[in-house]
């Protein structure tokens, strides 16, 4: 029995990049909990080596819009980074959570976190395919 090792990396690098948008989901969905703290900027999610983590599978995505200007980094753990988005116009609370720019952040990355698994699912298969030497089952 053998497997193609470039197909376990690659589920690797797909499993990296689902637990980054997992995470990222939280950050995001963090932000319209706070909709209505005074002061509360909205926070983010940023890998610091985004390209490589999610390999091939996401090549031509724009993972800089992470980095914009106006992203600071304020911590960084397991490869993430958390920045705060300064460039958000503040309310007279000093509240820059945008419902509506947060719902779409949310969304674009449900959207990736989607098509990542689904490429994920598939890499899956062929390891399965491998695992049974080209037979189905």
């Amino acid at each position: 029995m053998k497997t193609d090792l470039g197909l376990v990396e690659g589920v690797e690098k797909l499993r990296r990049g689902l637990d980054f948008h997992i995470a990222r989901h939280n950050v995001l969905v963090s932000n319209l909990t706070q909709s209505e703290t005074p002061g509360y900027r909205p926070l983010d999610l940023a890998q610091t080596d985004f390209k490589k983590a999610l390999g091939v599978a996401m090549e031509g995505t724009h993972p800089g819009h992470l980095r914009g200007s106006g992203m600071s980094p304020t911590a960084v753990n397991g490869g993430f980074r958390v920045v705060k988005d300064a460039s958000m116009t503040t309310g007279a609370d000093g509240n820059s959570v945008d419902l509506d720019r947060e719902a779409m952040k949310i969304a674009t990355n449900q959207l990736r976190y989607d098509t990542i698994a689904q490429l994920t699912q598939s890499q899956l298969s062929d390891l399965v395919w491998a695992a049974n030497d080209g037979r189905n089952g």
